[in-house]
């Protein structure tokens, strides 16, 4: 769903920066006031961020935030009727703007530099880093409250090079292994596997005894699918990306052997289809909501759309080969240094965070664990013990400036890989030659 930045583009941002003069000075409240611009009907929200104070009152806010609604609830019609109350009390004009996956962080990009991008925005890990070094995004620490540290479950996410960079709104979905339970037992197979040989194992079961795909994976998404076709596996080999001086280690022989284990599914055991390397996320997803295949890693919150297509469905949350690991995501609101009412904006930040808020989100729009400790769990009731005791093996991807640039090589290498056109210790040894020029 994601899609990383273009390089060009972060260089064009870096010198409109320079010339532009990014701030991440103090603000004022503007001196007009202006009018509601939402739709009625809100609900009445209660949160520390919508206490009223000259400060806060009137002015305009911009808000991007990325799709997640349905057509019976769309996302700008659920934002705009819960920021009704803060708008009611302050007077402000918020401006909420729904901004496409596709391109996501282009966008971002070119609202930096020309001045007319959010006030408050969403942004996930691998945007970070590039946007703090264009001082892009400013801190928010005097605004936090001890009530707020209490609360949320993960505002410790949001500490960057010491200071509060950002509010965690989403903090879950974690990449799991979902298995068709039917498909499973007529492969004489009773129990979902739980380490890399067992996975294998009941692929080729079901490959041998049923008409079935035993697996897919994502390898024609984005970049963004490496959070489900690699990385949980360099993790479970004992593997990792980055280490504490934020130099790359995907040369290892704990990543050399987990991208030999992706190899070997396909051009080895033969349980990994041809088709695997056209096929996105959403094609593994439809497939195996079809009940056209036994096994698949993806994000937990695709469960709705299995249960509701009838599936018999069971899940690992993470395969094991030294250890447990997977992907989390753990996206966040910043605010961005050229709003002007900072005290408004992160009023807004934080209704839209709130207990009451967060679990409408969850009900209505994205299936997530709370993110406060104040909040109901609305997920599925499956997850609640992976959510509450299996935490020490959710990772999330490191803050590194440059490093989209590097996944988006790794990514690439790798479907060279799967097509046969490198080793795997060669697209490996590749991403890091090609790192040497870009991280910093």
């Amino acid at each position: 769903m994601r899609k990383l930045f273009p390089m060009f583009l972060a260089v064009v941002i870096l010198i409109s920066c320079v010339f532009a003069g990014c701030s991440s000075g103090t603000s004022t409240a503007p001196s007009s006031t202006a009018s509601s611009q939402t739709s009625d009907g809100a609900e009445d929200n209660t949160s520390s961020a919508q206490s009223s104070d000259a400060s806060s009152s009137g002015g305009e806010l911009t808000i991007w935030m990325p799709p997640f609604g349905t057509e019976d609830m769309p996302d700008k019609e659920f934002w705009t009727n819960h920021l009704q109350s803060l708008i009611d009390e302050t007077g402000a004009t918020i401006n909420l703007e729904v901004v496409p996956w596709d391109n996501y962080d282009e966008k971002y990009l070119t609202g930096v530099s020309t001045g007319m991008g959010p006030d408050v925005g969403y942004m996930y890990n691998e945007m970070l880093a590039d946007f703090i070094n264009m001082e892009a995004i400013s801190p928010f620490d005097e605004y936090i409250t001890q009530e707020d540290r209490d609360n949320y479950i993960y505002l410790d996410k949001g500490v960057i090079n010491g200071k509060q960079y950002t509010l965690p709104i989403i903090v879950g979905n974690a990449r799991i292994l979902f298995c068709n339970m039917d498909i499973l037992n007529a492969a004489g197979i009773e129990t979902t596997p739980t380490t890399w040989d067992e996975y294998v194992s009941t692929a080729l079961a079901i490959k041998e005894k049923t008409n079935y795909d035993p697996t897919l994976m994502c390898w024609a998404a984005p970049s963004g699918g490496l959070n489900e076709i690699f990385f949980p596996f360099l993790w479970q080999n004992g593997g990792d990306l980055f280490d504490e001086d934020n130099n790359l280690t995907i040369t290892t022989p704990e990543a050399i052997e987990a991208a030999q284990f992706l190899f070997d599914m396909k051009a080895v055991h033969g349980i990994l289809p041809e088709k695997s390397t056209s096929m996105t996320i959403m094609d593994v997803r439809e497939a195996f909501a079809g009940g056209n295949v036994g096994m698949i890693i993806i994000d937990s919150r695709s469960a709705a759309q299995f249960s509701e297509a009838g599936i018999n469905w069971d899940f690992t949350s993470s395969l094991s080969k030294k250890q447990k690991g997977t992907f989390i995501a753990a996206d966040a609101l910043v605010l961005m240094s050229k709003a002007e009412n900072k005290e408004l904006a992160l009023k807004a930040m934080k209704l839209m965070t709130s207990p009451s808020v967060m679990e409408d989100f969850h009900n209505k729009l994205y299936s997530q664990p709370p993110i406060s400790f104040n909040e109901k769990f609305v997920d599925d009731e499956r997850f609640k013990d992976m959510y509450t005791n299996e935490t020490d093996m959710m990772r999330t991807m490191p803050i590194v400036s440059g490093s989209f640039k590097v996944y988006d090589t790794l990514f690439k290498n790798l479907q060279l890989m799967m097509q046969g056109e490198l080793t795997p210790e060669q697209a490996l040894q590749d991403t890091a030659t090609y790192s040497e020029s870009v991280l910093k």
